[in-house]
């Protein structure tokens, strides 16, 4: 309810301090997300803003059911639509991978008000009705999710149709996927989407959302990456190749929590 009453600017003063609490409750986190900063490459630097980041895409995700479709619109800026209208004119539907970088949800929203029809794989939580809240709010806006333990039919269903998948490609929680390489170092992580563009034919579209300096959301689209001739490992490394490239770009918006290299974990 109060999500629902205060202003936007108010609202993200709220997230900054409840991150504030997490950030020095959590030390153990705090390392995992300066360990993945290593192994971007990046200096040491202050990993708060990663957690302040974290917790306005949280509130901006539960803004949602109170926003309206013109408001979404003004507070997104959508780069390269023109990429996806392109794959998706060959007619196999397409199928977007990202990081988990920036307001995702947000970004997803925005592209159902310009009338894309979408799918995606969602984690379930461990109460039901928590699960049921967070698809409730996406179907509102055109998000259809599907769970892990069970997506694969949905989405052939979906890109047969000629509509849009999104995937998040950088995390493992199912357990499944391939050993891959992503920043330097081999990690078990989704094939899924490769899989999936190989069966089926649709085309693989890069994408990424974050928050600009203005506060409001970009939301970029890259031209589909080339699969002919390649096998599921190949097209897999090239995906993660171009998500390198996201995180590196927008490291403070990248929520990852623990560690990618299971070997090195603190959580």
């Amino acid at each position: 309810m109060f999500v629902r009453i205060l202003p936007r600017g108010i609202a993200k003063w709220i997230a900054a301090t409840i991150a504030f609490l997490f950030y020095v409750a959590r030390p153990a986190v705090r390392r995992n997300v300066r360990t993945n900063y290593e192994r971007l490459g990046i200096p040491a630097r202050s990993t708060f803003p990663v957690f302040r980041n974290f917790s306005l895409a949280v509130t901006d995700f539960l803004r949602l059911a109170f926003m309206k479709r013109e408001y979404v619109r003004s507070l997104c800026t959508v780069r390269g639509i023109e990429n996806l209208d392109n794959a998706l004119a060959k007619g196999s539907g397409a199928i977007l991978f990202a990081p988990h970088l920036g307001p995702w949800e947000v970004a997803g929203a925005c592209l159902a008000t310009l009338g894309y029809r979408m799918h995606t794989v969602a984690l379930e939580h461990p109460s039901v009705q928590v699960t049921r809240f967070f698809s409730t709010k996406r179907k509102r806006w055109g998000f259809s999710d599907y769970p892990v333990r069970s997506f694969a039919a949905g989405l052939v269903r979906a890109v047969t149709r000629g509509e849009i998948v999104v995937l998040l490609i950088d995390r493992n929680f199912a357990n499944r996927g391939m050993q891959l390489r992503f920043l330097g170092r081999d990690v078990r992580l989704p094939d899924g989407h490769a899989i999936l563009s190989l069966r089926t034919g649709a085309p693989l579209v890069p994408c990424c959302c974050y928050y600009a300096a203005s506060g409001n959301i970009e939301v970029f689209i890259d031209e589909q990456l080339p699969a002919h001739g390649k096998g599921t490992a190949d097209i897999a490394n090239a995906c993660l190749m171009r998500i390198k490239e996201f995180v590196r770009a927008h490291p403070e918006q990248w929520f990852a929590f623990d560690h990618l290299w299971q070997e090195t974990s603190d959580v």
